[in-house]
């Protein structure tokens, strides 16, 4: 029983996890506000619909404002994998994603055609003004850090010094070192993945001496940031000791 609950393997666990971030900066009207953070589900065609749908399910019933992917979505090409990704179209708040290094070895431009007719929305690069409670949010992304590895240019001094100060800013970038980008902005919180939490003991070990973001929520300078342990695998569908996770964020 104990190995049990230590051990995950395949795609049946729904690992949601409340928690509270403090945001003194942001605007009231925003204070309440509750995000669902998806990362690192490293789709592939063996990945059951039936998951999928109960995952979609589950979500719209937690009534969230926002739901973010935060990278890594695809192990494959986008092509093959339009059934699982139609399942998101099921989804009732708005959502958007950015990509991670995975989305950008198995081709950034598919799967933005492919998410973008379910109804999620890529914001690599780019800042979307979303309402919110009647008030303005700030949604900002960067593609993966790997990104010129498919001529993908990723300009952050210039994108990020077009964000207009004012506003409460979220910042989505699937690998948590890009916190160091953040020093001389207003972003009020990063949401990230990539890390996996090591997905298996005692590897996790070995990911926190490169990684020193690694899990959880941490502070860099007036930005906060949390870094998901992610919900899927790499490599061995398998986590020991290093739970899946779904972030349900509430700003407070």
């Amino acid at each position: 029983m104990m190995l049990r609950n230590m051990l995950q393997m395949g795609w049946r666990y729904f690992p949601f996890n409340e928690l509270d971030v403090k945001l003194p900066n942001f605007d009231d009207k925003l204070k309440g506000m509750r995000i669902v953070q998806l990362s690192d589900l490293h789709l592939t065609t063996k990945v059951d619909l039936d998951y999928l749908e109960k995952l979609v399910h589950k979500v719209n019933n937690l009534e969230v404002d926002l739901v973010v992917f935060t990278g890594d979505i695809i192990q494959t090409s986008a092509k093959k994998l339009s059934k699982q990704l139609e399942t998101f179209s099921a989804l009732k708040p708005p959502c958007y994603y950015v990509t991670g290094n995975h989305d950008i070895v198995y081709g950034p431009d598919a799967l933005k055609t492919e998410l973008e007719k379910y109804g999620v929305k890529c914001i690599d690069n780019t800042i979307e003004i979303i309402e919110i409670n009647g008030a303005a949010l700030q949604l900002v992304g960067v593609s993966d850090r790997y990104s010129f590895a498919r001529g993908i240019k990723r300009d952050v001094k210039q994108l990020f010094a077009t964000l207009d100060a004012s506003k409460s800013t979220i910042l989505l970038a699937h690998q948590p070192k890009d916190i160091k980008l953040t020093s001389n902005y207003r972003i009020d919180l990063q949401l990230s993945g990539h890390t996996h939490g090591g997905q298996v003991f005692p590897f996790d070990k070995i990911v926190k001496i490169f990684q020193p973001y690694f899990a959880g929520h941490y502070s860099y300078n007036d930005t906060q940031l949390y870094v998901t342990r992610g919900l899927g695998y790499w490599g061995v569908s398998m986590r020991y000791k290093v739970p899946a996770e779904i972030p349900i964020i509430t700003i407070k």
